[in-house]
């Protein structure tokens, strides 16, 4: 974790006592494919525009209204170069809202998917809700 995030070793121990821990576990085995993929995007550079204008599906940037003004700034200047990118800040909440507050984050998910599915025959919102719970395992 530390190796791969560039999380300080002194911050790990306190996070294994969290209630998030078990989850963040479950995906650590994931964190070199986010390197891979990311590249330089991981160090605090600016983002390269060309990248990303070709990116046309629509895109929900999201960030907790406590997190760290660096992970905010980077959530901005996301939503700034997609093209078809909203942004939205889950206020009260930092940027683990996805383990201690996913009944504040599946209903912004819900309703994004929502508007963003305009192709095809339009599901009905339960249909859209079911995966949703069975991913985050709780009601939106």
């Amino acid at each position: 974790m530390t190796a791969a995030t560039g999380m300080p070793v002194e911050f790990v121990a306190p996070m294994r006592g969290m209630p998030m821990w078990p989850a963040m576990e479950k995906l650590a085995h994931t964190l070199r494919y986010d390197g891979t993929i990311m590249g330089d995007t991981l160090a605090g550079n600016p983002l390269p525009a060309r990248r990303w204008h070709s990116a046309t599906a629509p895109v929900l940037v999201m960030d907790g209204g406590n997190s760290d003004p660096w992970l905010r700034n980077a959530a901005q200047a996301l939503a700034d170069l997609l093209p078809n990118a909203q942004r939205r800040t889950l206020e009260g909440q930092d940027h683990s809202a996805a383990f201690t507050a996913p009944q504040v984050l599946a209903p912004v998910l819900v309703e994004f998917f929502a508007r963003a599915s305009s192709s095809g025959e339009k599901r009905g919102a339960r249909e859209q809700e079911e995966p949703l719970k069975n991913l985050i395992g709780v009601e939106p």
